[in-house]
């Protein structure tokens, strides 16, 4: 049994188990193999001259915590019946961690198709979402009456890139783990809408743009994948172009990010709203994590780590702060905290406060008056990301 990256002749050996293990449409999967697939970013596992398991890092930037970084996304986690239960994922998952932490990305992130499954190996959800639904009378009511003011077409690339990219800008600011978008990632969310029988539409008031709609028609319900505006009232606009988009579709579903809703008073005008995990997140490297920490003021603050995959990471950091900003080194002094890599990760993401996390009896506590300094580092914010591959 041997791990190791993927040869080009092997590329339809693979996208054969990915067809075996995803019920994914043949337009999706001959997108993905031309456009997203690459070897040198698949993993596989070969015995006896055949591929076993694979799976894919596809390498993004994201904004986390107010930095720019590295990342990729694992996908395509797959193997074949014959070959499950004999540790092949697990050996694949320990290998790409490693990949990784080489390329100098300190974090991870996957979608699940079993969330109790990842957390075996250091995941844990740092993702969630609203999702509001109802029929289209309670869409009505809670837009009220309203004028649209400006023009909605299909947005086209590259003429709408500037539009896009102002307005998920805006949408973004002030939210955290988000991915940088740049034309081929708009390419890749509009084929991925175009190829589920959707489309994305752009907004615009005075030629400037307002916001922009990705929605997907599946039999008598409208899906809201993305809704991004400024202010509450190009919400209303480009919602009531929504409800208005196709009368067969009784029923709307709206995903948002997590949190307060774009729109007072949701629930009130009859939305039905749950709370829905999503991508889940792992630190690689916990040194490197905590150096590109934005620091409010100083702390004085000792955190074990427990890491059950990687062994750099079990270790016990200390906080200093130096004049060009954070120094994190390892200490053998008494932790003030003990903090599992899962939970480490959340708190990371702004998923769980220090606070949340120690309500819900997550962290291990040996100096309660560090509790302050613990919020400091890991200050409330709210974690965003669309993609899902």
């Amino acid at each position: 049994m041997e791990v190791r990256f993927a040869h080009h002749q092997e590329t339809m050996e693979i996208c054969n188990l990915w067809n075996y293990c995803f019920d994914d449409s043949p337009d999706f999967v001959e997108w993905f193999f031309k456009v997203r697939y690459d070897p040198l970013n698949t993993l596989v596992v070969s015995k006896d001259q055949r591929i076993c398991s694979a799976l894919q890092i596809l390498p993004y930037d994201m904004v986390l915590r107010g930095k720019k970084i590295a990342t990729s996304y694992i996908v395509g986690v797959s193997t074949w019946p014959e070959d499950r239960g004999r540790g092949y994922v697990s050996e694949l998952l320990i290998k790409s961690l490693k990949i990784m932490r080489d390329r100098g990305q300190w974090i991870s992130i996957l979608l699940p198709f079993n969330y109790g499954f990842y957390r075996k190996y250091g995941w844990e959800t740092c993702y969630s979402y609203n999702q509001y639904s109802g029929n289209r009378d309670a869409f009505s009511k809670l837009i009220g009456n309203i004028e649209q003011r400006g023009e909605f077409r299909p947005i086209s690339l590259p003429k709408d890139l500037s539009y896009l990219t102002s307005s998920y800008t805006s949408y973004v600011k002030n939210l955290n783990g988000y991915i940088i978008r740049n034309q081929s990632d708009w390419e890749r969310i509009l084929w991925d809408i175009k190829i589920d029988g959707g489309n994305g539409y752009i907004y615009l008031r005075d030629n400037e743009a307002a916001g922009f709609i990705l929605l997907v028609r599946d039999k008598d319900e409208l899906t809201i994948r993305a809704l991004y505006s400024a202010d509450i009232l190009g919400y209303k606009e480009i919602l009531e172009f929504a409800v208005n988009y196709d009368p067969a579709s009784n029923r709307i579903v709206w995903s948002d990010r997590s949190g307060e809703g774009p729109i007072t008073h949701m629930t009130e005008s009859g939305l039905d709203k749950k709370e829905k995990p999503f991508v889940m997140g792992r630190i690689i490297d916990v040194q490197r994590a905590f150096e590109n920490m934005n620091l409010a003021k100083e702390i004085d603050l000792v955190i074990e780590v427990l890491d059950p995959l990687l062994e750099w990471n079990n270790m016990k950091f200390c906080f200093t702060n130096m004049n060009d900003g954070i120094s994190v080194f390892t200490t053998s002094n008494r932790p003030d905290f003990r903090i599992p890599i899962s939970t480490l990760s959340q708190m990371l993401w702004g998923y769980y406060t220090a606070h949340q996390a120690i309500q819900y009896g997550l962290i291990k506590i040996y100096n309660r008056e560090k509790i302050g300094d613990l919020d400091t580092l890991f200050p409330k914010t709210t974690s965003y990301i669309y993609e899902d591959y």
